[in-house]
């Protein structure tokens, strides 16, 4: 290939992956090889428990995101009573997306849809932090819950990707300083 050409077709490959980037990449559970793998079982023994890897992933997700529901359920009903109740739902759900990091990408960095009944005690706790959250604004406490959401997400998935930042404060730090800012905007 001339070199002219190959510079062209540089540039068309660059062009062509920065293209395909538009669109949110796979994040994806084990295949099902690797986990029979993992197991030491054939591949043709995991379908006799999952009949497709349809209904193997989405049995890792209802148990992950039943996992996360009940650690934050847990943090908050074990709370000390002069704590503050968002700060100790964002620090569960911090703790828990920091130390469950693939299961974390799974549930909220695939673009695959969430059923919004992930785990069917999973509303209960929506419902709760939406309650909480009207300590950030009384008005429209649903809002203020996802915008929670949002800085908390934000603080998982930025420091599972860019572990080599010095963040200058611990996560924990952090989750206090972001719900305190959002509870005196209001203000």
């Amino acid at each position: 290939m001339p070199k002219q050409e190959s510079r062209d077709l540089r540039a068309v490959l660059l062009q062509k992956a920065i293209e395909l980037l538009a669109e949110p990449q796979a994040v994806a559970v084990p295949s099902l090889r690797s986990i029979a793998r993992a197991c030491e079982v054939a591949p043709s023994a995991v379908y006799w428990h999952f009949p497709s890897e349809a209904d193997l992933r989405s049995a890792v997700l209802d148990a992950e995101y039943s996992d996360m529901v009940e650690s934050i359920e847990r943090a908050l009903d074990d709370r000390p009573s002069d704590s503050d109740a968002l700060e100790e739902a964002g620090q569960a759900y911090v703790d828990w997306g920091l130390s469950h990091p693939g299961a974390y990408q799974l549930l909220f960095e695939s673009a695959d849809p969430l059923p919004e009944t992930r785990a069917e005690h999973g509303p209960r706790l929506q419902n709760r932090i939406v309650e909480l959250a009207g300590a950030v604004d009384a008005d429209d406490p649903f809002s203020a819950a996802l915008l929670l959401w949002t800085v908390w997400h934000g603080l998982v998935s930025l420091r599972l990707h860019k572990t080599e930042w010095n963040w200058g404060m611990t996560p924990a730090q952090a989750n206090v300083r972001l719900v305190n800012a959002l509870k005196t905007v209001r203000s």
